[in-house]
């Protein structure tokens, strides 16, 4: 009699649905295609999201919210996770760097920050950090006090989101009121051509619609 089998081992010899292999496949496509976008290789791709792209994101407030900007999941699925640490990595020494203050204890806590960060922020774009980052040298969200502190920076994220949330409001109420006075000149235009029955018009025909 066999030995019966664990779950593991099951799940490793159960055979893969056509659909989650073409789910595979499309994902694959389309991470393929936004590498090209972001950056064929991790070199380039963290050459191009470099820390001095911040000052371009505080100044281009809106574009950080509704580009085409990879989110740091993204990220560790185009490249890799260690692609997306070494990114982040980077933004957070240039942090320090610019604070000004003791690097003691940083190299202890930034593995853990790092984890922390994307664990619970992976959802944010690389434009939405960097301009967390630029508004942070900025003094918007309080500073370190003789070493790095990392709830310091998590608080600090957890203000940013808010300030996120307030503004991708404001995008969308700006973005459907365009859209409605789109479509209101619009209806204005296909009345002055009379593709709209008058209400003469509509009483003359209505009959139609209750045979």
């Amino acid at each position: 009699m066999s030995k019966p089998r664990t779950i593991g081992e099951l799940m490793a010899v159960a055979p893969t649905s056509c659909c989650a292999v073409a789910s595979r496949e499309s994902r694959s496509a389309w991470l393929a295609q936004k590498r090209e976008r972001w950056g064929r290789t991790p070199t380039e791709f963290l050459t191009r999201y470099n820390p001095d792209v911040q000052r371009l994101c505080a100044v281009n407030v809106e574009r950080c919210f509704t580009g085409d900007a990879p989110t740091l999941r993204d990220a560790r699925q185009a490249y890799s996770a260690e692609v997306a640490e070494s990114w982040l990595d980077v933004q957070l020494t240039d942090l320090v760097a610019f604070c000004g203050v003791s690097k003691d204890g940083f190299a202890d806590v930034v593995v853990p920050l790092i984890a922390v960060i994307s664990d619970n922020f992976g959802h944010l774009k690389l434009s939405e950090l960097m301009l967390f980052f630029q508004q942070f040298k900025a003094g918007k969200y309080g500073r370190f006090y003789g070493s790095v502190d990392p709830m310091v920076i998590t608080t600090a994220l957890q203000e940013f989101l808010r300030f996120r949330a307030e503004r991708l409001a404001v995008i969308e109420r700006e973005h459907r009121r365009a859209q409605q006075k789109k479509q209101d000149a619009e209806r204005a235009e296909r009345a002055k051509r009379g593709e709209y029955l008058t209400y003469e018009e509509w009483e003359e025909i209505r009959w139609l619609y209750n045979m």
